[in-house]
């Protein structure tokens, strides 16, 4: 058994030495379920780390679970099939950091459409590109929707092989990318709908102002006019 001395330098030559004596199915193991961190995870947790201010938690605790389990492999005096454990178990970790990845960029992207929808909730829609904007909007959005609950539904259904799920996931991704995408086309009508929304809002605000003066001096015109009334009758 290889033995740690204690110093740095002799804990990296000690777990190389382990690492030089590993099996070939170990190593190939290790290989693809890296291949999977590179090619799959990365450019997943990229973009999340582009679309959300605060590095979620769930996801650092994952992949220190990944590199737990992968720093046991490095640990003399195991069985082949101790190792292969491990590395399962840093797999499932790995596709669990995916998926959560896959699901925070379908939050983000959930969120940023209903900002959107409650920005423009008095906004007369129908004035962007003809009437043509709203009904392509909630054609989009529809989509979006379906495909994300697809994403889960699929997650669900594969399980344990949960890795199936990241197609879905994916198509539901893209899916919201193309609304927020057809909002972002239409800027220029958007904000020419919101002008025209406070004109009148405040041409209302200017009617409902005449409104309450007139009304006022008529109530008071018309009580005086009580009272005089009042004071000849009686």
């Amino acid at each position: 058994m290889i033995v740690n001395s204690g110093s740095p330098n002799s804990f990296i030559a000690d777990t190389m030495a382990v690492g030089s004596v590993l099996s070939a199915q170990v190593q190939q193991s290790l290989c693809e379920l890296y291949q999977k961190y590179n090619t799959v995870f990365k450019p997943a947790l990229a973009i999340v780390e582009s679309t959300v201010q605060k590095f979620p938690a769930p996801v650092l605790n994952e992949i220190r679970a990944v590199n737990d389990h992968v720093a046991r492999c490095f640990v003399a005096g195991k069985a082949e099939a101790d190792y292969l454990s491990e590395i399962r178990k840093a797999n499932g970790h790995l596709i669990r950091v995916t998926l959560d990845c896959y699901k925070i960029m379908l939050m983000c992207y959930y969120d940023q459409v209903e900002s959107f929808r409650k920005a423009y909730c008095d906004v007369n829609l129908s004035l962007v590109s003809d009437g043509q904007f709203l009904p392509e909007l909630t054609r989009l959005n529809g989509v979006a929707v379906d495909k994300a609950v697809e994403a889960r539904r699929n997650e669900s259904d594969a399980f344990p092989e949960k890795e199936q799920a990241y197609a879905t996931y994916k198509i539901a991704i893209l899916a919201y990318e193309d609304v927020l995408k057809y909002i972002k086309e239409h800027a220029e009508g958007l904000a020419n709908a919101e002008q025209h929304a406070k004109r009148r809002t405040r041409e209302e605000n200017r009617r409902n102002w005449k409104f309450a003066v007139i009304s006022a001096i008529l109530g008071t015109f018309f009580g005086w006019l009580v009272s005089e009334i009042s004071y000849f009758l009686f």
